[in-house]
C-alpha cells in the first residue's frame, strides 16, 4: 500500500505547488506588464491586486491581453535575462584556489625539503588582478598573488601579466585565460645548523571556467588552471664545512581549482 501512496502524494504536492504559483498576468496596451491576483472584472473595468497588497483598476480598453502564467517560471526567466554585463573599463578580480600536486618529491633525503608525505602536496593560492576590459571577448591586467605549498613549506608572491577571454554574451559563458611572470620566493628562515638563499623564476598559469554574471556589479567565476612555478636554492651549513653550497633547482607543476569575485 505504500508503494502507491507515496507517489500519489508527491504527484498531489506537485499539483498543489504548481496551483498556488499560478498568477495572473495583465499586458498592456502601453507595453507595461501588471502581475497579481485579478479580483474583480467587469466590462469597463478590471480590479487587479499586486503581490504586495496594492489594488490598481484598469479601464478594459487599455488592456492588450490577459492571462494566467507560472510564476516561478516567470522570475527564472526575469533572473536570466537581467543581469550587469561589463563590455569596457576596469575591472578586479580576486581568486581563491587550492593547489594539488601528485608524486612530486621523489628524493626523501634531500635535506633541504621537509618530507612530510612522499607523494602528494597540497597548497592554498589567493591572486588579485586589476586590468581593463577592452573589449567584451578581451581582458588584459596585471596581477599578484600568493602561492602556499604545504608539503614542502615554501612561499612564492607570483607577478604577472594576464590575458582572458569570454565566448558568449550571456549570463553564463566560458572564459579561458594566461599568466606569464615572474615568482618570488620567499626567503627561508635560516637556522643554528643551516642557511638558505632562495631564488624565483618564470610563473606560468593556463587555464578556464566558467564567468557568471549577477544583477550586481559582481560577477562569480569558477575555474581550473594547470601553474608552473621555478626556484632556485642555495645552501650551505653554517658551523661547518664553510665555502661549500648545494644549488638546488625546481620546477613546481600543480593544478589548481578556483573560485572568484570579479567587480
Amino acid at each position: 500500500m505504500t508503494r502507491f501512496l507515496l507517489p500519489l502524494m508527491m504527484f498531489v504536492s506537485s499539483f498543489v505547488f504548481a496551483q498556488t504559483n499560478i498568477e495572473d498576468v495583465v499586458y498592456m496596451k502601453s507595453g507595461s506588464v501588471i502581475r497579481g491576483k485579478i479580483l474583480e472584472q467587469k466590462n469597463e473595468t478590471i480590479k487587479v491586486e499586486l503581490l504586495g497588497g496594492s489594488i490598481f483598476v484598469f479601464k478594459q480598453n487599455e488592456i492588450d491581453s490577459i492571462k494566467r502564467e507560472n510564476a516561478f517560471k516567470n522570475k527564472l526567466k526575469e533572473i536570466k535575462q537581467h543581469y550587469f554585463r561589463r563590455d569596457r573599463g576596469f575591472r578586479n578580480q580576486t581568486e581563491f584556489g587550492i593547489i594539488y600536486g601528485v608524486d612530486l618529491k621523489k628524493n626523501a633525503s634531500d635535506p633541504y625539503y621537509y618530507y612530510n608525505n612522499p607523494e602528494d602536496d597540497f597548497g592554498i593560492s589567493l591572486h588579485s588582478i586589476n586590468g581593463y576590459q577592452v573589449w567584451p571577448y578581451l581582458y588584459a591586467g596585471l596581477g599578484f598573488g600568493i602561492d602556499r605549498l604545504i608539503s614542502y613549506k615554501q612561499t612564492f608572491s607570483p607577478f604577472y601579466l594576464r590575458v582572458s577571454s569570454e565566448f558568449l554574451k550571456k549570463k553564463v559563458t566560458p572564459y579561458v585565460f594566461c599568466d606569464v611572470g615572474y615568482s618570488v620566493m620567499w626567503k627561508q628562515k635560516n637556522t643554528d645548523y643551516m642557511s638558505y638563499q632562495n631564488k624565483g623564476g618564470l610563473y606560468v598559469s593556463c587555464g578556464g571556467g566558467v564567468r557568471i554574471y549577477t544583477r550586481s556589479r559582481a560577477s562569480v567565476i569558477l575555474s581550473a588552471s594547470y601553474k608552473r612555478n621555478s626556484s632556485e636554492t642555495k645552501w650551505w651549513y653554517t658551523q661547518y664545512d664553510a665555502g661549500t653550497t648545494y644549488d638546488i633547482k625546481r620546477t613546481y607543476q600543480r593544478l589548481s581549482v578556483n573560485v572568484g569575485v570579479s567587480f
